[in-house]
């Protein structure tokens, strides 16, 4: 007896040990992947943000000049109204062309108080921009400062929102440690070809951390400072660590129960009881109908361990399916960042995955396809463009006509997101919209020629919602086209363009849209 007891005891323990060391590996993982993945975006967001402030302040010389300026005349900058009695700095550029000088002599030349009117008014123009980005983006922090040796800390403008002090004015300072700013130390080791960011604790509010990034301000080859935006990102982190506990709570509780039916098992008294709790977990799994479950279980009269067992596996099984939810959701927001970070390629086609994908799905819908098939359709719009992450932004982005050789490297992205998406092995089927929503019914689409029923069902209806959708968005130039007419192209080209079930779907949701809401 003694012997089957420490048997027992060492099952339990080893089941115990190995269900912790995965767990635990399990949560590593997807913390650290869902963090990189969040830190990834915003290393896109604030650096674009901070490449707009910039170069709506593109003067160099007026801006290197105001720069050094300022440290010696802040009261009299920050009393000015520079809005109103300004000199606009753009200003100096028609009189440097006009006296055919340079900016920087025509500076030299004005008087003391000319000179306060035109540092008044990049001031304000600095305020202006930080203030309306702050505003929009909802920042932690948006600032411009000096980080060299001679004044380190000298702040030129901030605007920061949630703070008791709404801003920073000209002049006020700022502690920084550069030991505890590895960005900033990289920007001062001469690195000015890149954006460098960094998690790092807010010094106004040590038990925050802040997602910060910096843009060097270097004219002439100098540093003269630093521009700076702080993304609080308490609120995802929190979200995720509640994430990883909630995923460990799951696992934990999975490793209890796998154990209590270990134990159980071994006594053959439980058998009729436990195989009820068996067949109820096993319909669970085929059918994930919760309420079906718990119907099940309560036929379990037992009042030992194996009923306490059917308690929780009811409520197991409906936390699981609120987790599988949940799961489902951070799937489609995954997916739908992935499509917001191919679009944003492509400054004239702004939203045009999601309404893809929308379109898609409308037609699936119309066709009578299951919820499942509905939702991988809409799922495989989101990403069917996917492949333009590898053509150059030139390409994409530009207005003219494309040449032969620009051309041919565009209808490559189909192959690029066939690539990029067939390595999710767990949804194989996003793959399929990638690399066949250019091919046509005749056989004269991209990027393999498919004819007929050779282009998956799925391809033919992403191209006739992805053909829609360009019709009816707005582009540079031109704006969207009237309804009828897209109705014509689609029409006109069943049967050699499109495949005749889909293209008469979308035919069908154009006539019942009589109020043409469907375009951008």
């Amino acid at each position: 007896m003694k012997t089957k007891r420490r048997l027992r005891l060492q099952i339990l323990a080893l089941v115990m040990l190995f269900y912790i060391i995965g767990m635990s590996v399990s949560a590593v993982s997807m913390y650290y992947s869902s963090r990189n993945s969040f830190l990834s975006a915003k290393d896109d967001m604030i650096e674009r943000d901070l490449n707009y402030c910039s170069e709506m302040l593109n003067y160099p010389e007026i801006m290197s000049w105001f720069f050094d300026y300022s440290k010696n005349h802040t009261n009299e900058i920050v009393t000015a109204d520079g809005f109103n009695n300004g000199i606009p700095f753009f200003e100096m550029d028609d009189r440097a062309r006009a006296e055919n000088t340079t900016v920087t002599e025509v500076i030299s030349r004005l008087s003391d108080e000319e000179k306060v009117k035109l540092a008044a008014s990049v001031y304000s123009q600095l305020k202006m921009q930080f203030d309306s980005q702050s505003d929009i983006f909802k920042y932690g922090g948006l600032m411009c400062f000096d980080v060299r040796d001679s004044d380190r800390g000298f702040i030129y403008y901030e605007a920061a929102k949630g703070r008791d002090d709404s801003h920073s004015i000209l002049g006020d300072r700022c502690s920084i440690d550069i030991e505890s700013h590895p960005a900033i130390k990289k920007i001062l080791d001469g690195n000015y070809n890149s954006i460098p960011m960094e998690v790092a604790k807010a010094e106004w509010e040590s038990g925050s951390n802040y997602y910060i990034g910096y843009k060097p301000l270097v004219y002439d080859g100098e540093l003269k400072a630093v521009m700076a935006i702080n993304y609080n990102w308490d609120d995802f982190h929190s979200q995720l660590i509640n994430q990883i506990w909630l995923m460990a709570g799951l696992m934990l509780a999975g490793m209890l129960l796998c154990c209590l039916i270990l134990m159980l098992l071994i006594n053959r008294i439980a058998i009729k009881p436990l195989s009820n709790v068996q067949k109820t977990v096993r319909q669970y799994m085929n059918d994930k109908d919760s309420d079906a479950a718990q119907e099940l279980l309560k036929k379990i009269k037992t009042r030992n361990e194996i009923g306490v067992l059917a308690n929780d596996v009811g409520e197991l099984a409906h936390e699981i399916t609120q987790y599988t939810e949940h799961i489902k959701t951070l799937t489609t927001e995954v997916m739908e960042a992935l499509a917001q970070t191919i679009d944003a390629k492509d400054k004239y086609t702004n939203g045009h995955s999601f309404r893809v994908a929308m379109y898609s799905m409308m037609i699936a819908k119309e066709l009578g396809m299951s919820k499942q098939q509905q939702v991988d359709v809409y799922y495989m719009g989101l990403l069917h463009d996917i492949g333009k992450i590898g053509i150059p932004n030139a390409i994409i982005n530009k207005t003219s006509k494309l040449t032969d050789e620009e051309y041919d490297k565009i209808k490559q992205h189909p192959i690029y997101g066939y690539e990029i998406l067939s390595q999710i092995q767990s949804m194989p089927e996003l793959s399929i919209g990638a690399r066949y929503h250019h091919e046509r019914i005749d056989g004269k689409g991209y990027p393999d020629g498919l004819t007929g029923d050779q282009i998956p069902f799925m391809a033919k209806i992403i191209a006739v919602a992805d053909s829609y959708d360009t019709m009816t968005s707005n582009r540079s130039y031109r704006k969207y086209l009237p309804q009828e007419v897209a109705r014509s192209e689609i029409q006109n080209n069943i049967g050699t363009q499109f495949d005749p079930v889909p293209a008469a779907a979308m035919l069908r949701l154009i006539d019942a849209d009589t109020q043409y809401m469907l375009h951008e």
